[in-house]
């Protein structure tokens, strides 16, 4: 084979069908990456325009006992996860693999692929190097190392570990305004002996962040406790902006290898140039963290924490008080509100242990509550949140979201068209949609009138949908995805999206609304006059009818951006019953709207992202990530 042969190969991969074991078929598109081993393409999910997913193909001119052994472990462990009842979101998806047989220039090529998920976003590695050298905020290391613990932890729980756990293989997703985690990359084998012409990464593991044991003849030694290692560098590097084992250049790897056996820990200590103002003023929290992140990378495996949960608990609550510090910092640089406000809030549900919500839907007369976790649809009353049991299957890593619809009802929509009714007793009545070509992001549920909001599956482009009698889905030309939409009172419809998509919606016409597009918009609120919408960054917009038309042009509608005391994404807005708007956000944000300022109400003792808001006669209600429900008087 020339050594052209292997670009050839790669190229004519494009455009091709390959069928895997369980008979989906791929379409392989563009070429994402590549390594000495194999290729990865973009590639679209048993249909020309299917959804995007990933395909890594093996190299031929790589194929070895070891590699194969290397796919087939990542295979069989993507298999094993993705079988649970309640896959972690927080781990890649696997769909199928095979071997696609490419008839090349009269021979026959064998290439070993698997079709895992396709995530949209960067890895935590180009996420750090983007903070050139410096530690990232507790708030942000919080979300996102709490996602990857519990996704080890289902890893770890399954006997499998991981072996390979570094920034690259650790993935980030925008989804709705919230920062998801997922981990990937489970095909390491065994590593060999070491030798003194060895590299950088040996076998698969990267120095710096494989323990010592994965460099030892056999790797009798590794355990859960080797991702624990790698799990206290990579939090280490987080908060420092600094690599705690790093490679020197021109060092040989057995010298690496010496350092984190025979030399001194990683030391937050020592950086406190680097840190996060919030970390570098608190040498308690940095002595604590310093404390638990040298028993993780201890060069003894027995020395370390037992799992990546008992590592993660003492150092996330230190996360915490850190997160609330950074809080209350850029609040007292806002400015400050006019009048007093109010801070009253008690909480009516408390927090779930090891569970992170997404969504939520309130009954209040009936003091009853629905969140929807990473495991589950939940319902709360008198104070604690319980797993709901289904009527029938209903798969929960395909929930996007969750809205009252009725007394006793809320609907549960999200990917591939999924839309259904559930009940306070479990009960399940799906709805049947035109296709399965839409995933719902968004809806507006009121007195019967229900509309969803979303993106199309096999290409670029926003989708409504009305539910009534019939379904009548409307493709909005011009945006890729809807996080949300209301009906405005002349009977049109108002959608927001991505890249500051907003559009008006009628039988006859779709009409952009003209503004800046500065940021991503993810709620509607609607009232007498038009509609208010927040988004990313703090953004809020007026959205007002300014003339009235016939019911086919539903009037003109114009937009002005309003002051609001904070630069943290909002994912939810709602109007109270005296017109005035509310919206919540990330880091514990919660806003009234008072003229046209969007003034921030402090609640005490709380930092987390909150997520969802509703209203009663005296009082709101926002839920937190955690699960705590709180209320605040109007």
């Amino acid at each position: 084979m020339s050594a052209s042969s292997p670009h050839r190969i790669r190229d004519s991969l494009i455009g091709t069908a390959l069928k895997g074991n369980a008979g989906r078929t791929f379409y392989l598109r563009e070429l994402l990456g590549e390594g000495g081993q194999g290729w990865v393409f973009k590639a679209n999910y048993d249909d020309p325009d299917g959804f995007w997913i990933v395909v890594k193909l093996l190299r031929p001119e790589g194929l070895s006992q070891e590699t194969l052994e290397r796919f087939e472990r990542e295979t069989r462990a993507l298999q094993v996860l993705g079988a649970q009842a309640t896959p972690n979101p927080n781990i890649v998806r696997f769909y199928d693999h095979g071997i696609h047989n490419l008839k090349l220039y009269g021979a026959d090529l064998l290439l070993p692929f698997i079709a895992i998920e396709y995530v949209n976003g960067p890895t935590l590695a180009s996420v750090i190097d983007a903070t050139y050298g410096r530690g990232m905020t507790a708030s942000r290391v919080l979300r996102i190392m709490r996602q990857v613990s519990h996704a080890l932890t289902t890893v770890h729980e399954n006997n499998i570990v991981h072996r390979d756990l570094k920034p690259s293989n650790i993935l980030l997703e925008d989804q709705t305004g919230r920062e998801v985690a997922k981990i990937t990359d489970f095909g390491l084998v065994k590593a060999p002996a070491l030798s003194s012409k060895a590299t950088a990464t040996i076998a698969g593991a990267t120095l710096g962040y494989a323990p010592p044991e994965q460099y030892e003849l056999g790797n009798s030694r590794v355990s859960p406790r080797t991702d624990v290692f790698s799990f206290g560098a990579i939090l280490f590097e987080m908060l420092s902006g600094r690599v705690a084992f790093p490679h020197i250049q021109g060092d040989s790897p057995l010298r690496t290898v010496a350092r984190m056996l025979t030399g001194e820990r990683p030391s937050l200590a020592k950086h406190t140039l680097t840190l996060s103002p919030e970390l570098g003023r608190m040498p308690t929290a940095i002595a604590t963290l310093d404390q638990e992140l040298a028993r993780a990378t201890a060069a003894d495996p027995s020395a370390r924490q037992e799992s990546v949960a008992a590592l993660w608990a003492p150092v996330e609550e230190v996360l915490r008080v850190l997160a609330q510090r950074e809080s209350s910092s850029s609040s007292s640089r806002q400015p400050k509100a006019q009048t007093a406000l109010r801070t009253t809030a008690s909480m009516r549900v408390a927090p779930l242990a090891r569970e992170r919500f997404r969504a939520g839907a309130f009954l209040p007369e009936l003091d009853l509550y629905f969140a929807l976790g990473m495991n589950g649809l939940y319902t709360a009353s008198r104070g604690t949140w319980r797993a709901l049991a289904f009527s029938m299957p209903l798969d929960v890593r395909a929930i996007r979201g969750v809205v009252r619809r009725g007394h006793e009802h809320v609907l549960v929509y999200g990917d591939s068209g999924l839309v259904a009714s559930v009940d306070f007793r479990g009960t399940v009545t799906p709805f049947r949609m035109p296709d399965a070509d839409c995933n719902w992001f968004g809806a507006f549920t009121d007195d019967g009138d229900c509309i969803l909001s979303g993106e199309r599956r096999s290409r670029a482009m926003g989708v409504l949908a009305e539910i009534g009698s019939n379904v009548h889905l409307h493709n909005v030309a011009g945006t890729t995805r809807l996080h949300a939409a209301t009906r405005l009172s002349s009977g049109a419809l108002l959608c927001c999206g991505s890249h500051g998509d907003l559009v008006q919606v009628s039988a006859n016409h779709q009409r952009e609304v003209a503004w800046g597009k500065t940021g991503h918009l993810f709620s509607l609120a609607r009232n007498q006059h038009g509609a208010f919408a927040v988004g990313s960054g703090g953004h809020a917009l007026s959205i007002t009818m300014t003339t009235s038309f016939d019911r086919d042009t539903s009037g003109e509608l114009t937009c002005s951006l309003e002051s609001v005391h904070t630069t943290k994404d909002l994912v939810a807005t709602k109007l109270g019953p005296r017109g005035t708007a509310w919206a919540v956000g990330q880091n514990a944000r919660l806003l009234e709207r008072r003229g046209a300022v969007w003034q921030r109400i402090p609640i005490e003792g709380l930092a987390d992202n909150f997520i969802a808001l509703d209203m009663t006669a005296s009082s709101v209600l926002v839920l937190s990530e955690d699960g705590t429900l709180i209320e605040n008087p109007l």
